[in-house]
């Protein structure tokens, strides 16, 4: 792999992880369930469909519920 392919990859791995990671809470636009970011089911979600929420109010408010395994906002 190139200096240049390694260095995007690490870039985008980055950018994916710092979004997660500040996010409170986190769902598929193609879902209707919030999930904590270290969900199982948080970590499938696509960079393009996920979004993301500041609390359980929003997302709530928003139509999303609760994942079941992770329980956000317990």
């Amino acid at each position: 792999m190139s200096r240049l392919r390694k260095s995007l990859a690490f870039l985008f791995v980055f950018l994916l992880l710092s979004t997660t990671l500040h996010a409170e809470l986190v769902a598929s636009k193609k879902s209707n369930k919030y999930h904590r970011p270290t969900c199982q089911y948080a970590q499938k979600i696509k960079p393009e469909n996920r979004i993301t929420f500041k609390d359980a109010k929003e997302a709530q408010a928003a139509g999303y519920v609760p994942c079941k395994v992770c329980k956000p906002g317990n």
